[in-house]
């Protein structure tokens, strides 16, 4: 059974979420989700590509007015 974990990195600026979204990434298990919230299309698009580059999949991809929500499975 994989776990969701949720990270919220609305106002944090660049290119700290980056880093956070990665440290975060990183320790997950194989099959955890992560759940991330974001505000920044610049910051979204980047996560987008280095999920594309990684064996990671990316889940979903929506927004809800000003915030974007990301779904990212660890593979």
């Amino acid at each position: 059974m994989s776990s969701t974990l949720q990270l919220d990195l609305i106002g944090v600026t660049w290119p700290v979420c980056l880093l956070k979204f990665k440290t975060v990434l990183n320790n997950m298990c194989s099959s955890e989700v992560l759940e991330v919230s974001v505000q920044d299309p610049d910051v979204v698009n980047t996560i987008v590509m280095i999920i594309e580059r990684s064996e990671d999949t990316l889940i979903s991809r929506s927004k809800d007015g000003e915030v974007y929500q990301l779904s990212v499975q660890r593979k």
